[in-house]
């Protein structure tokens, strides 16, 4: 005998039961947001965005999943749940130029990925840099081909450096947004570090960019890994190429390539 089709009531229950089910575990991962506040109260006063934690979420979940979740529901999906999370832990206002606010696809681009996020409008680039120096609590997101450099170099921003990059799915290519803000420097599996020189890097440099843009007079290189200029490789091509003005922009999570 064929096997009856199941009622749409019952498949209806069970899709109750799922939701139900998802709700709980939501609650409980709230609550231990709220003991994650209290670990962090004692640290010194920054972002309480994490963007190497954030992305090895995304990231683990991501290869988890396969096939079984389209790749941009499961990233809208957590961005919202960890945007929410860190809400509960601080405000974050977003800082950006009037003319980022105006371009239409980088400011559904920030909303999507900083859902619920104050977002303020600065005259320009560097106002915005100031802001998070005033505020460290603050980030400020500005396009990879606006005039930033300058004010980053003239130390606008104290201490902020580029923390993460927009869309945190793409393919190889430059990053449309930066992301700087003042964050715990913790590698993970997958970083980039990006430069700003006055020209390219050698040739024979061990490591080659993974993508970079000419930016008037300078240049920004993306290398993979997390350096710093003190350490090897990066105090090495200082030294031997001191022309370069070479100069450590930020250090963040690779995106996820599709």
């Amino acid at each position: 005998m064929n096997t009856p089709p199941p009622r749409l009531d019952d498949l209806r229950r069970a899709i109750d039961e799922i939701d139900d089910g998802l709700l709980e575990l939501l609650c409980r991962r709230f609550d231990v947001v709220a003991e994650v506040k209290q670990a962090k109260s004692a640290e010194a006063a920054a972002t309480p965005l994490r963007p190497a934690r954030e992305m090895q979420i995304l990231k683990r979940l991501v290869a988890k999943a396969g096939k079984s979740l389209p790749t941009r529901l499961l990233v809208r999906l957590w961005r919202s749940i960890i945007t929410e999370a860190t809400l509960q832990q601080s405000p974050v206002i977003v800082h950006v130029s009037r003319k980022l606010a105006g371009t239409t696809a980088h400011r559904l681009l920030i909303d999507d990925y900083y859902s619920n996020f104050t977002v303020s409008e600065c005259r320009d680039e560097a106002q915005a840099l100031v802001q998070v120096n005033v505020a460290p609590t603050d980030i400020a997101i500005v396009e990879t081909g606006s005039n930033w450099i300058e004010p980053f170099l003239e130390g606008k921003g104290g201490k902020a450096l580029v923390i993460a990059t927009l869309p945190v799915l793409r393919d190889a290519t430059s990053p449309a947004l930066l992301v700087f803000g003042v964050a715990p420097g913790d590698a993970t599996d997958g970083d980039e570090t990006l430069l700003i020189s006055k020209g390219s890097l050698p040739r024979g440099f061990a490591l080659q960019p993974v993508w970079q843009v000419k930016h008037g007079s300078n240049r920004l290189s993306a290398i993979a890994g997390f350096h710093s200029e003190r350490e090897s490789p990066l105090v090495g091509l200082m030294r031997s190429n001191p022309g370069l003005g070479l100069k450590v922009a930020g250090r963040y999570p690779s995106a996820i390539i599709i």
